[in-house]
């Protein structure tokens, strides 16, 4: 049988999580360290909500059969008001928090099924949340006022997203994952995996050169999407730069756009025409006061 991990990288990508950062290795040391407590994943880097989409991606690959989310700092607490007499309000007890109702809920479905609690913006949580949540991850069980609540160590998991240190007895508990902005993978997909011949070699380099120029390193899906614009349709500057930006992730548009970029689009377009077995012009300027690079 397969190892599934093998297949990390495809399956986040199948839920929203397209990236060519290879996971496999930091997910399997965070599932398969013995531990009597609930399993917690603190998801760190510099990608912003990108760790969100990462988490939930992950969440569905490992095929959890619920997957719940809360968000510090989007649900303000009010005071609630009781009326005791004309005139007089006195604060009652605070109801319910949004914090308890979904770790309550968590504990209860992590009973029978495998439940992953995805909790984000802990940097805006108040600290004693933080506190709470060690003391949680101690003893698996939930309480407030004069309930308690029991997790299945078994089936439940916990992904954290801070955009500062978390506590750092709860780390101690943590398995950290870096989730960057930009991968830190070199190099582009061979000829084979995005499904081209070896005639497609002098406009793939040519590629290639134009996304390094761009600062950018497209994942598989991103990188044959491209790829099969430029050898179908893609027949002048304007339209390559508009394939570029519509699929590869953190174009800058304005580095895309400068001048200093037109040789590498136009290397690609000149290196595609000469790949093409038919012989069909390519309008290589957008502006047709331009004089045209060749006659």
């Amino acid at each position: 049988m397969a190892d599934p991990m093998l297949a990390l990288k495809e399956k986040l990508a199948e839920f929203g999580y397209d990236s060519q950062e290879n996971h496999d290795y930091a997910v399997q040391c965070y599932l398969t360290n013995p531990t009597l407590h609930v399993r917690c994943l603190n998801i760190e880097g510099d990608a912003g909500r990108r760790r969100t989409a990462f988490s939930h991606a992950l969440a569905q690959a490992l095929e959890a059969n619920h997957v719940l989310y809360f968000e510090f700092g989007a649900e303000p607490q009010k005071p609630q008001f009781v009326r005791v007499q004309a005139g007089e309000e006195v604060v009652a007890e605070p109801p319910t928090s949004g914090f308890d109702r979904i770790m309550t809920e968590a504990c209860a479905l992590s009973e029978a099924e495998k439940t992953v609690l995805i909790i984000d913006q802990m940097h805006k949580a108040p600290f004693r949340e933080h506190i709470r949540l060690y003391e949680f991850i101690k003893s698996n069980v939930w309480s407030y006022s004069d309930v308690r609540f029991f997790a299945n160590v078994s089936n439940l998991q916990i992904h954290m997203i801070s955009d500062e240190p978390i506590y750092h007895s709860l780390q101690q508990h943590s398995f950290k994952i870096r989730v960057g902005a930009n991968t830190q993978e070199s190099g582009f997909p061979m000829l084979a995996d995005v499904g081209l011949d070896e005639g497609s070699v002098v406009w793939l380099n040519a590629l290639n050169k134009l996304l390094e120029q761009l600062g950018v390193s497209p994942s598989l899906q991103q990188y044959r999407r491209l790829v099969f614009d430029v050898a179908n349709y893609v027949r002048s500057r304007e339209q390559l730069r508009i394939s570029i930006f519509g699929w590869i992730e953190n174009v800058d548009y304005n580095r895309l756009a400068a001048r200093v970029t037109e040789p590498f689009l136009d290397e690609v377009l000149h290196a595609l025409l000469t790949s093409m077995s038919v012989h069909e012009e390519i309008e290589l300027i957008t502006d047709p006061q331009e004089a045209p690079p060749y006659g």
